[in-house]
């Protein structure tokens, strides 16, 4: 085995015990809570459940940037949304990762 070859297996060995086989789940389950909690569902739907006041979820998903997704929740200045989207900076970093990554899986 050659020595880029063996970099590139402690490489895929690393990545996979920085992430614990539950994380996804875990951090699934913490979205949908702060979907549900912070009243998302007043204007947006998820899996047809949910407001018509501005798109659902998985729309988003062919709309927006992980990027840009973090502004629109982190957004202080209220510059988002028309100003109709409220500010999520009172979350933590957990939460904020947890519902930027379920509304854009795609990295």
């Amino acid at each position: 085995m050659s020595m880029a070859q063996r970099v590139s297996w402690l490489l895929i060995l690393a990545s996979i015990a920085a992430f614990p086989a539950n994380s996804h789940a875990v951090n699934d389950g913490l979205a949908r809570k702060l979907i549900n909690s912070q009243g998302c569902k007043a204007c947006h739907a998820l899996e047809g459940d949910g407001g018509t006041l501005s798109v659902s979820f998985e729309s988003m998903r062919t709309r927006l940037s992980r990027t840009e997704i973090r502004l629109q929740l982190v957004n202080q200045a209220g510059i988002h949304g028309n100003n109709a989207i409220p500010d999520f900076s009172h979350l933590d970093k957990t939460e904020i990762d947890a519902l930027v990554v379920f509304i854009q899986p795609i990295p």
